[in-house]
């Protein structure tokens, strides 16, 4: 794949360049020996660990605003002042069903990549890993068990969002911010 790339580099390279070639028909005795003078160039190949950068670029346009609603719902739940345990308690039964209704279905249909990127860009925007997010909105028993469900899968919830883990969602993070959300 390589090769054929350096190939059609070279080809367009040579239509687009100025040559010089020696006369074909000359009158010496002597045998004639073309030549061609090239403009240098460099050929570089993206590192590979950005191969599926148009990949991501889809799926951050893909869950970024259901994280986006995710983030804002956590920091008003953290907010939020109860007066008893009770409501409190009543007040994430009744918030976890709106959400079921109208999360759910497009949560169900999310590939593991969407997810994982999903899981990323809540823990990036909250600065917490989701492990601890589940232990405090829900229970220390839910948090562990999704967790070893995510470890199946190899994901583990307790690490949290570390961007020089994949710079490139990261760098597509930031131009998505940049370019669709308002601040």
């Amino acid at each position: 794949m390589k090769s054929f790339l350096l190939l059609l580099v070279i080809g367009i390279s040579c239509q687009q360049m100025s040559a010089q070639v020696g006369d074909p028909f000359s009158d010496s005795d002597m045998d004639t020996i073309f030549y061609m003078e090239l403009d240098s160039f460099m050929v570089t190949t993206r590192p590979l660990h950005n191969y599926n950068y148009s990949r991501y670029e889809s799926i951050v346009k893909k869950v970024y605003p259901i994280a986006d609603t995710a983030v804002k719902l956590i920091q008003a739940l953290e907010a939020a002042e109860f007066s008893n345990h009770r409501n409190e308690k009543q007040y994430k039964k009744d918030l976890e069903e709106s959400l079921r209704v109208t999360f759910e279905s497009k949560l169900k249909k999310l590939s593991k990549s969407q997810g994982e990127v999903l899981i990323d860009i809540i823990e990036r925007n909250t600065g917490k890993p989701l492990y601890t997010i589940l232990k405090d909105v829900k229970s220390g028993g839910t948090a562990f068990w999704w967790n070893n469900l995510s470890k199946l899968y190899g994901y583990d919830l307790k690490e949290g969002y570390n961007p020089e883990n994949d710079p490139s969602l990261e760098l597509i993070i930031q131009e998505y911010e940049a370019k669709y959300k308002k601040k």
